[in-house]
């Protein structure tokens, strides 16, 4: 059971969602965030002398616990649906997660989030 969490741009939330949904993956948690990546990125102000480097933008941050055979697929999907080859397109990481346990039926592992 892996933990994948997906970082990317607030306007492809609902697409990338639709993609999810229609893929099979229907359990998620999202939430609203702010950061950036490693390089810097230029916004001109209303003032055009005046420019802000290194500012925080918003994101959309979509948490999910899947099987290790589906996690591939979960990737395939979610890069189909953001990629552009541009700065911001987002993240995938892959973290491993050692147990889940539905609380109303006490069932683990993979039963637990199937």
């Amino acid at each position: 059971m892996k933990e994948v969490v997906i970082i990317l741009r607030p306007k492809m939330y609902f697409k990338t969602k639709k993609a999810l949904v229609d893929a099979g993956f229907h359990s998620l948690t999202v939430k609203e965030v702010i950061g950036r990546g490693k390089k810097p990125v230029q916004y001109e102000m209303d003032d055009p002398d005046s420019e802000i480097k290194h500012r925080v933008v918003a994101k959309k941050m979509i948490e999910m616990y899947v099987r290790d055979e589906d996690v591939q697929r979960l990737i395939d999907t979610v890069v189909e649906v953001n990629k552009t080859n541009m700065a911001g397109d987002g993240k995938i990481f892959v973290l491993p997660a050692k147990n889940a346990i539905r609380i109303r039926t006490f069932e683990q592992g993979n039963d637990a989030i199937i």
